[in-house]
Parts: structure tokens; sequence; C-alpha cells
């Protein structure tokens, strides 16, 4: 970049009175511009996409924290489905139709569970399960329930 603007002051100091830029010259910086973003745009891909993935495992985490503890006052069992199929996970009162909340799984994220449901139960028990968040950059987060102590655990390892 300094060499190209050493360039230029020589342009203007040889020729004097030269007010405009030639079309090489704006080619040239369009150029340099147009492969300086091809080189940053997968990087900034990547990072919203591992951005994303994060965000989302927070939320589901925060979710199955939420989901504990309402099992607790409620003093009712209270399950979670996630479908990754159709892109939506949600919370319901075990033995009641009615769904409490859906919601939407970002379209990039994958989403493998261990089982169908996690179950909360009013005693503070969840059941132990293995969910593994993956990000299109196949970047991996692991969220695992833990059992009699409730809550969930967020890990980057198996």
């Amino acid at each position: 970049m300094a060499l190209m603007k050493l360039s230029l002051r020589m342009i203007f100091v040889i020729k004097g009175k030269r007010k405009a830029f030639t079309f090489i010259e704006l080619f040239l910086v369009i150029a340099i511009l147009g492969i300086l973003i091809g080189v940053s745009v997968p990087t900034f891909r990547k990072a919203f996409q591992s951005q994303q993935l994060k965000s989302f495992t927070q939320e589901l985490q925060s979710l199955i924290n939420y989901l504990h503890e309402r099992a607790v006052v409620e003093e009712k069992i209270i399950y979670l489905n996630i479908d990754d199929e159709k892109k939506e996970y949600w919370t319901g009162i075990k033995d009641n139709p009615d769904r409490l909340k859906t919601y939407r799984i970002p379209y990039d994220i994958r989403v493998v569970m261990d089982k169908q449901e996690i179950l909360f139960y009013p005693d503070g028990r969840i059941e132990p399960v293995t969910i593994t968040l993956t990000s299109p950059g196949q970047e991996s987060i692991f969220l695992t329930t833990k059992g009699i102590f409730g809550g969930a655990k967020v890990s980057s390892e198996k």
C-alpha cells in the first residue's frame, strides 16, 4: 500500500497539474479491494457460524436449566423434544397433549440426541442425555444433562 502511495506521489510530481486517476489506477485499487474481500469473507462466514452455534448452545442450555427448575417448582414431569428434520424443538407437560412452547432451530445447525425426549422430574432428576450440536463448518459442541444433579454441561469433547 505504501508503494502504491509512493508511485502516485511520483506521478503527481512528474506531471504536475494532473487532477484525476487513470482507468488503470482505479482498476488496480478495485482489484486489490476485491482480493481482500475474497480472502476475508470465508473467515467472517466461519466466525459467524461459530458464534451462531455457541449462541444456540447457550439458549438450549438455559432452556434445560429453566425446565429443570420448573419441574421442581410445579411438581410435574416436563419434557423437551427436539426434531432436527423439522428444525424445531418444544416443551410440554407429560400426559398433556398441548405444547408449552415451540422454538426454531437455526437452519445451519444440526442437532443429534441420544433419545427422542428429555424428561425433567419433580424430584430434580433429569434423564441423562448427550445432545450434539454441529455447525456447517463441522465444529461440534456437546450438551450433556447432569442426571440426578440437574442442569446441563457444555463441552467441546464428548
